[in-house]
């Protein structure tokens, strides 16, 4: 199948019966694909749309929305999600939403685009949680779809696509969707957020769009028969032991991805191997550490990275964190990313991220290892995070040395494993929530909760018994709602709840959080399989 730029695709076309997409195991075929983008560019023209809201969770749905307004004449404006809070936030950025399904209306004869006046807005949140706008080109997308395509076109074929990741993001759309399109591939419409989904659904020889976030949960999962032909991961480094156990479930090491919504996609790597850049793409290392990249599809003149590196004499390099990530801490200059580093390599340590509280307050997030959770369950939190602070004091000054901890079982993280200063500054605030994971799902987040059995909400909820209050229920789901879904009502004055089981200490939770049709939050704390309570909050 012939690579063909989207600037191009719909008006030069495919043959019509060919497969653009697979919704329910159903193909979906390139005419009824070019059809539904006239249609809908007919009605983004019609209304004098200048720039749209592209928030469909649908991959069908968003790339038929994608085509129609670039053919409408429309700016394409794609927010990080669809929450709510997300939308508010950016609200008077655009003038029309299109979301499942795209608006329709009288077809639009489609032409070839100037793929380098057709224009995207993304937006990024980093490290602090605040959205930053990205603007790229068609023509940037293009190219970097080329490269892909030049590197690995060959040996995918027709290689359906399926993936774990959103196309609100650059990382999902491209690999997701706009690839795919523009190599002649066919993908899965709808993103999977379980696992269980996916390898239900999952073909032999598929290509496998995923992040950390998904492939360092996989646990329970059994070694796949059908196995991909190209498992991809990007958003934040994958750690080895996730790399190796996914090698031993998919039969194939995960390739993960580097770059950003600035750069797009730039460099590859496996396991703990350098990274390599693109074809095309050079690499250098600045005086102070940093990276620099020039890519032909991206910008002409070299672009500073945030990220310091390590550079190999064969032009490989090796991440060693953000420059950024610098901290004033008693008058002396504080690495956060040598901090976590230092603290990565003692034994009771699994993960480790570090910030800065008030900007003068060093504080580390900590999972801890079983030697780890073994030395917490015998010293408690106060005295255990003492014991770190010595051995830290064998390599760090006194500067570098967190003096606020919290020991939780997975760092909170964004959608594809990014990590985000924002989440973990959050578990240091007035108590109010108590640790939890967080992951995005269709209409809401969900949070993994555990009960430890020194939660001080367990404190006098009975002496004897203790129980999980049901007021701590609603106010934790009321709590995550104004953190995630940008909720603004009021606390514990207009709600339902439900309750069918007791939470008990040592439960393991997971707390769901979605919006309905009439605004309103939903929430349902779950046992496994066992529903503990469901609510409404007004």
């Amino acid at each position: 199948m012939s690579f063909v730029p989207l600037s191009r695709l719909l008006p030069e076309g495919r043959a019509d019966h060919h497969v653009v997409a697979f919704r329910h195991g159903l193909p979906l075929s390139f005419g009824q694909f070019r059809d539904e983008v006239a249609a809908c560019a007919g009605a983004v023209r019609a209304a004098g749309c200048r720039r749209g809201a592209l928030v469909a969770r649908d991959g069908w749905n968003f790339a038929v929305g994608l085509m129609g307004l670039l053919h409408g004449g429309a700016e394409v404006v794609v927010p990080p999600n669809a929450q709510p809070g997300a939308l508010a936030a950016l609200s008077g950025t655009w003038d029309m939403v299109l979301d499942d399904p795209p608006i329709m209306g009288e077809p639009l004869r489609l032409r070839p685009l100037d793929a380098a006046a057709c224009r995207l807005a993304f937006y990024t949140s980093g490290s602090t949680g605040t959205p930053k706008r990205v603007d790229k080109t068609l023509a940037q997308m293009e190219g970097e779809a080329a490269a892909l395509q030049a590197l690995w076109g060959e040996a995918l074929g027709d290689a359906p696509t399926l993936a774990t990741v959103a196309h609100q993001h650059i990382y999902g759309l491209t690999f997701k969707l706009s690839w795919p399109l523009m190599a002649g591939r066919p993908f899965v419409s709808l993103s999977h957020e379980l696992w269980e989904t996916l390898l239900a659904d999952l073909p032999p020889g598929a290509v496998l769009v995923s992040s950390p976030a998904h492939l360092t949960r996989l646990g329970g999962l059994h070694v796949v028969a059908d196995r991909p032909r190209l498992l991809l991961s990007a958003g934040a480094p994958l750690p080895l032991a996730a790399a190796r156990e996914a090698e031993w479930l998919f039969g194939v090491l995960p390739t993960e991805i580097y770059g950003s919504t600035e750069t797009g996609a730039v460099a590859t790597r496996q396991a703990d191997a350098p990274w390599r850049p693109f074809p095309g793409t050079a690499v250098r290392r600045e005086v102070d550490g940093r990276l620099s990249l020039s890519c032909p599809y991206v910008s002409p003149d070299w672009i500073e990275c945030a990220d310091r590196i390590d550079l190999e004499a064969d032009g490989g390099f090796h991440l060693l964190g953000r420059a950024d990530r610098v901290a004033k801490i008693e008058g002396k200059r504080v690495g956060l990313a040598e901090v976590e580093a230092a603290l990565a390599v003692l034994p009771e340590v699994a993960e480790a991220q570090v910030v800065v509280l008030g900007g003068t307050v060093l504080a580390a997030a900590v999972v801890p290892t079983p030697v780890g959770r073994a030395a917490l369950e015998r010293l408690g939190a106060f005295r255990f995070g003492r014991a770190l602070r010595w051995q830290l004091s064998a390599t760090l000054e006194p500067a570098g040395q967190p003096r606020r901890w919290r020991f939780v079982e997975r760092l909170p993280d964004g959608a594809m494993g990014k990590r985000q200063d924002a989440a973990v500054t959050a578990l240091f605030e007035d108590g109010r929530l108590p640790p939890a994971t967080v992951r995005p799902v269709e209409g809401g987040f969900e949070f993994d909760l555990a009960m430890a059995p020194d939660l001080r909400w367990f404190d006098g909820h009975f002496p004897v018994f203790p129980l999980l209050p049901g007021v701590v229920q609603v106010d934790w789901a009321v709590g995550f709602a104004r953190r995630h879904l940008g909720y603004a009502g009021p606390t514990a004055q207009r709600f339902r709840i439900k309750f069918k089981q007791m939470i008990r200490p040592g439960d393991r939770l997971v707390l769901g959080l979605r919006t309905d049709a009439r605004g309103r939050v939903t929430f349902e704390y779950r046992r496994g399989d066992e529903v503990c309570s469901v609510g409404v909050l007004g």
